[in-house]
């Protein structure tokens, strides 16, 4: 009773307004300016303002990674195909001690052709040993009074954290803990050009599984950054099911709250330059992932045409020993941009695009064992021809004078891919089908 009571006492004792939140928002003043992007230090990766987490597992390569983003951000150079803001960066390594940053550091230069001596906003620290907590819950602890001094001293711009094990003196399965930690460091940064990068590791069960979650511990890891990268091995399935690695690594963006995520780097490592080196997956634009995206669908219809022809069956299963994409990915026309088991996911969302589209249907079969297995079947609709027509030919084409619904069929066919043309001339492609047509101009409803 008596302990209740000092409790008590001393939440009384706390004044009601220590400090007192902001001001309100002036919308009147806001409402006579336009509104500016979010800043970025590197367009959708690296947000400024913000925290973000690289995770991987250990020995995957992200404090090299990390150290390489930090000497291109320093000299304003591009990092791994990406264009970088240049930026004041301190690197605190907790982890790494100063041999193994020189070592490291004076191959990134070499491979990128920089002068190491002429670098002076980058700031490298070694803290192997030193009091390594930023935060912990009982008190403001001597590793982030050092960093306030660090920030004072020599005012960086971005700072990476090497690494969250170090430097995080809480319960990494508690929300509440991993906010005030992270919420302590966004503290110390200029909200206009400033940014942190946490480099963590992830759980077990998914550093063996190479896929899933790039993050441990509480899901506040992943709530409280706004963007989140995942490293991990490449590994590719043979026809046994086993996984092999292909020897290159994948830098996932799995989460970018201020920009477009299902972006990937492919990560290899040079032997003559004894360094990684790095290129960003997929196309750059939105035409180009749209154009990419119509390539990889009609793969997977010709592809699954070809397993028709063969007397074959494709299963409907998404999971299991013999899947959609198993059977699909084992064809010669089906992709290769969609053959490995991280674009799984992006042929899913495709088939369903397709069965939408009503290019696809759901069948069934009856097998040896006299059970039945769902099947993906190509849709006939309005006849054969209309149905199978190519995208890229046109000897299929739907000809008669009302507009059919050719799922499959190509722009100047009446193909729903291009809107349903029927009409003999477009004023832009003169009905060989483009991506811009205007559709409500050109041909009747």
């Amino acid at each position: 009773m008596n302990d209740y009571k000092a409790t008590v006492e001393k939440l009384m004792a706390v004044p009601e307004q220590p400090q007192g939140w902001p001001a309100p928002l002036d919308l009147q003043e806001l409402a006579q300016r336009e509104p500016e992007p979010p800043a970025m230090l590197i367009d959708d990766w690296l947000p400024a303002g913000y925290a973000t987490l690289l995770a991987g597992h250990g020995g995957s390569g992200k404090s090299a990674l990390a150290l390489q983003l930090a000497a291109c951000m320093a000299a304003g150079r591009p990092w791994c195909g990406l264009d970088v803001k240049q930026a004041r960066v301190l690197y605190l390594s907790f982890e790494d001690r100063e041999s193994v940053l020189h070592w490291r550091l004076q191959r990134i230069c070499r491979h990128l052709d920089l002068d190491m001596a002429s670098l002076p906003d980058l700031l490298l620290l070694d803290l192997v040993g030193e009091p390594a907590a930023l935060w912990m819950r009982e008190e403001l602890p001597a590793g982030y009074r050092h960093l306030r001094r660090a920030f004072e001293d020599h005012r960086p711009d971005v700072v990476i954290v090497d690494g969250i094990a170090d430097t995080f003196a809480g319960n990494e399965n508690s929300r509440a803990d991993v906010k005030a930690y992270v919420a302590a460091l966004l503290a110390l940064i200029d909200p206009d050009k400033g940014a942190i990068l946490l480099v963590g590791h992830v759980a077990k069960p998914t550093a063996s599984a190479g896929v899933g979650e790039g993050y441990s511990g509480s899901t506040g890891w992943h709530n409280s950054v706004r963007a989140r990268w995942y490293l991990y091995p490449e590994a590719s399935k043979d026809d046994e099911g086993n996984a092999n690695r292909t020897g290159d690594l994948l830098l996932e963006l799995q989460k970018s709250n201020l920009g477009r995520t299902e972006q990937a780097i492919r990560i290899r490592w040079d032997d003559d330059a004894q360094t990684f080196t790095g290129t960003p997956e997929g196309g750059a634009s939105h035409f180009e992932r749209r154009e990419r995206d119509e390539g990889e669908r009609q793969g997977i219809l010709d592809a699954l045409r070809e397993v028709t022809e063969a007397g074959d069956y494709c299963p409907a299963a998404m999971q299991g020993p013999r899947t959609a994409h198993h059977v699909l990915s084992a064809c010669s026309s089906f992709p290769e941009s969609l053959r490995g088991k991280r674009e799984s996911r992006r042929f899913r969302r495709h088939l369903e695009h397709l069965r939408r589209i009503r290019a696809i249907k759901e069948g069934s079969i009856r097998r040896k064992n006299r059970t039945y297995a769902a099947t993906i079947e190509l849709e006939a609709t309005d006849g054969e021809a209309c149905t199978n027509a190519h995208y890229s030919s046109s000897e299929n084409a739907c000809d008669s004078g009302a507009v059919h619904e050719c799922t499959n069929a190509p722009y100047s066919a009446g193909g729903i891919r291009g809107c349903a043309h029927t009409h003999p001339a477009c004023s832009k492609c003169q009905g060989e089908g483009c991506s811009w047509c205007d559709v409500a101009e050109d041909f009747p409803a």
